[in-house]
């Protein structure tokens, strides 16, 4: 280790630009990394942030949260089934027009009892649960970058029905578009706004814990989170294809990373035939060129990691971009290894030299 760090302080010009190379691939790798997550929170968040652990939703919506119609009878029936709380859950696209440049806004509502455990943290105002105001909203934190504040009036676009905002919250987000909880109260005067037959029916049934064995009921299945999310209309595509790109380019950034050593090794054959010759054994050149490796890809690893947080904080709210520290670990790993892994080329390579031949000009 302290032979190859050595080298690598006499050598500076030329391990600068090896370095440099090697933080712009693991600033890249991580950055897509961020992308992903944020593209899946992006569809996925505000149904990832519950404290649900399964949801009850009809057979015949295939896993498709949004597709599924279930009746209040059969809510108080899986709510006699389970030791655990329930709640309702509606979830509808729409769009909200505000009244001060009269903007037509993209808005998902997630209808939900004020009084159950899918009310969102509020950052700013007041839950749904103390709200005063008729037909209540509590918005992400999106909208306020459309210059909505608490107490302002945004008015649905279809039914022309207006809502007050109560608070904001943070990063709920649904297949693309922010979210904006309202009471189940005010979701069925939306609907019965467009149809005055409308009777209330629900999405999902969201279950607070795991005693669900005993809740079987005709035509209703009970699915775990991870499935409703991975089921979200684009969600597993989309996540399918980054992350394939994303782990090509950790093993194509880091094979990379051994093609300079190899030929770094090449230029160094003399270096390694004069260590030969004065006794120096395989496995400690070994030891050395591994440890150079290992030195260069752990210091491209945390400055390439320093950018992409740096970056991160200068984005854009709306761009959808967040960096998981589980998932920028493993990168970071797994790049160290793979790095480590395609030295061994250069390891044979010394392995092969022969003293004698090197010394004497022979190459």
């Amino acid at each position: 280790m302290n032979l190859a760090w050595k080298e690598i302080r006499h050598s500076k010009t030329k391990y600068i630009l090896i370095e440099g190379i090697l933080i712009l691939m693991i600033f890249m790798v991580v950055f897509l990394s961020g992308l992903a997550n944020g593209l899946g929170d992006a569809i996925s968040a505000s149904i990832d942030k519950t404290d649900a652990e399964y949801f009850v939703i009809s057979t015949d919506a295939e896993k498709l949260i949004a597709t599924s119609k279930i009746d209040k009878e059969m809510l108080e029936k899986t709510a006699s089934m389970t030791n655990d709380q329930v709640t309702s859950l509606n979830i509808k696209r729409s769009n909200v027009n505000t009244f001060k440049d009269e903007k037509k806004l993209d808005i998902t509502y997630f209808a939900i009892d004020p009084n159950g455990f899918l009310n969102p943290d509020i950052t700013e105002g007041e839950g749904l649960v103390n709200a005063k105001a008729e037909n209540p909203v509590v918005l992400d934190d999106s909208f306020q970058e459309q210059d909505i504040v608490i107490g302002d009036v945004i008015e649905d676009s279809v039914t022309g029905i207006k809502l007050t905002v109560v608070g904001f919250t943070k990063d709920e987000l649904y297949g693309h578009s922010p979210v904006g909880f309202i009471g189940a109260d005010t979701f069925t005067t939306l609907n019965q706004e467009i149809n005055s037959s409308y009777v209330e029916k629900y999405n999902a049934i969201a279950v607070q814990g795991s005693d669900i064995e005993k809740i079987n009921i005709k035509g209703l299945e009970v699915v775990d989170k991870a499935t409703i999310i991975n089921n979200l209309p684009g969600y597993a595509a989309e996540q399918l294809t980054i992350k394939m790109i994303l782990w090509v380019l950790v093993v194509i950034s880091a094979a990379v990373l051994g093609v300079f050593f190899y030929v770094i090794t090449i230029q160094k054959q003399k270096q390694f035939g004069v260590l030969k010759a004065i006794g120096m054994k395989m496995s400690e050149i070994t030891g050395y060129i591994m440890s150079q490796v290992f030195i260069l890809s752990l210091i491209g690893v945390v400055i390439g990691n320093l950018l992409s947080v740096g970056m991160a904080s200068m984005l854009p709210s709306s761009m959808p971009f967040f960096l998981k520290t589980p998932m920028v670990i493993i990168i970071s790993v797994v790049f160290i290894v793979i790095s480590l892994f395609t030295s061994l080329v250069s390891v044979r390579k010394v392995a092969k030299v022969d003293p004698m031949v090197i010394i004497g000009g022979n190459e």
